[in-house]
C-alpha cells in the first residue's frame, strides 16, 4: 500500500512539473525547441470571446529580435476573407503599406489562413524579421516572406497601442 501511495505521489509531482510543457502545441515544440510560454490572453468583442492567444519563446521572455510563436485558439468560427481583410487593414495601420502595396501579400495569406471553425488552432512562428511559418491545427500551411513581416503582422497582437489591445499585448508579453 505504501508503495502505491509513493508511486501516486511521484506521478502527481511529475504531472504538475509537466504542466505548461504538456499544453505546448506540437508545432511550437518542433519549431522552437524547449519553448516556454511567455503569456496568454483572451480576446473578446463586447462579451463574446473570440480567441485565446499564447506567446511562446525559447527562454520564456519576449524580444522582437528572437524567434517566437503566437498561437490563437479560436472560440468562434471565422471566414478566411474576414481574417485576411482584418489582417491587411491592421498591417496597413502599422505602416506596411496601402491595399495596393499589400495585394501580393494577400495571395500569400490565402495559402496560410483557411476558414476557421470553433476549436481550431492557428500558430504563426516568427522565424526572422521578414519571415514566418503558419500552422493550422498542427499542420504546416505556408511560409511567408515579406519586408518587415514580424513587426507588421505580429504587432497586431504584440504591439497594442491602447485600450483592450494594449492589455492583450501586455499579457501576451508577460508584463501583467
Amino acid at each position: 500500500m505504501r508503495m502505491i501511495k509513493t508511486a501516486l505521489a511521484a506521478l502527481a509531482l511529475a504531472l504538475a512539473a509537466a504542466g505548461p510543457a504538456a499544453a505546448r502545441p506540437a508545432e511550437v515544440a518542433s519549431a522552437i525547441p524547449g519553448a516556454q510560454q511567455v503569456g496568454e490572453a483572451r480576446y473578446s468583442l463586447l462579451t463574446i470571446s473570440l480567441f485565446e492567444a499564447e506567446l511562446w519563446t525559447s527562454n520564456g521572455a519576449f524580444s522582437w529580435n528572437a524567434p517566437f510563436a503566437l498561437t490563437l485558439n479560436y472560440e468562434r468560427a471565422a471566414r478566411q476573407s474576414t481574417l485576411i481583410n482584418r489582417t491587411l487593414s491592421e498591417m496597413s495601420q502599422r505602416g506596411a503599406g496601402n491595399a495596393n502595396a499589400l495585394a501580393p501579400l494577400r495571395t500569400q495569406l490565402e495559402q496560410c489562413f483557411p476558414n476557421i471553425a470553433r476549436g481550431d488552432r492557428v500558430t504563426g512562428v516568427s522565424t526572422g524579421a521578414n519571415t514566418a511559418v503558419f500552422y493550422h491545427n498542427g499542420a504546416r500551411r505556408c511560409d511567408i516572406e515579406w519586408p518587415g513581416f514580424r513587426r507588421h503582422f505580429f504587432g497586431i497582437w504584440l504591439d497594442g497601442r491602447d485600450g483592450q489591445a494594449a492589455t492583450l499585448s501586455a499579457r501576451l508579453r508577460g508584463e501583467s
